[in-house]
């Protein structure tokens, strides 16, 4: 994974500079930055809570209150181009029995609904930018964090085997925080319903600039 000071001396993306790019103009891009506006803001203070000296469990359950809020906001993110889909998917989210059903739901509506980290990268010797492999919080690793945070939200069931203990879930939740500290920064997600990408990066003075492109290449 570059350091964060690499990415940020990134120029600005022009199409020109890359090839088969396409710079979009969409009021899509303004609804997108709110939302990650209100995602980092989360993903901050849950970072905060787990982060004192000393940790008790109020403030793991204030973490886990914020990272349900983290996961559930970039779920149905790629959906804000079309109200219609935007709504299924939130519906998808609030009626699904567990997040399997869940995610064979919201699958069903964007395959690519999960972002992936991009940033530069190598290819055939040549320097550009690009997915990033492995980095960060895989879609295939949301379900058991969301069960996690869920279960951490709700009453235990008083006749259930006793379940993970507090320091389990400090690490558990911890690892969340990084694994999105690691991926959503610097992030390309493609659209639902859509040949259209949407490029997100958030710089340390907490600046978020979010860009829309079409390619005819593949990138997922």
């Amino acid at each position: 994974m570059p350091n964060t000071d690499d990415v940020c001396r990134i120029p600005r993306m022009q199409s020109e500079k890359i090839d088969g790019f396409e710079l979009l103009e969409t009021g899509t891009v303004a609804i997108y930055r709110s939302i990650y506006d209100r995602i980092f803001w989360d993903l901050d203070h849950a970072a905060a809570e787990l982060g004192g000296p000393q940790i008790d469990f109020a403030n793991l359950i204030h973490a886990a209150a914020h990272l349900r809020l983290v996961l559930e906001r970039v779920t149905t993110a790629s959906f804000v181009a079309s109200y219609g889909l935007f709504k299924k998917a939130q519906q998808n989210i609030e009626t699904a029995k567990d997040f399997g059903e869940m995610r064979k739901r919201v699958r069903s509506l964007n395959p690519h609904y999960w972002p992936s980290a991009f940033g530069p990268v190598e290819h055939n010797g040549k320097n550009g930018l690009g997915v990033l492999k492995n980095i960060g919080l895989d879609e295939s690793e949301v379900g058991r964090n969301f069960g996690t945070v869920s279960r951490l939200l709700h009453a235990p069931n008083p006749f259930r085997q006793k379940g993970s203990s507090p320091d389990d879930d400090l690490m558990k939740l911890q690892e969340l925080v990084e694994g999105l500290q690691k991926l959503l920064p610097f992030h390309i997600v493609q659209m639902a319903d859509s040949s259209e990408f949407l490029y997100l990066r958030r710089f340390p003075n907490g600046e978020i600039q979010v860009e829309a492109i079409k390619t005819t290449a593949p990138l997922l």
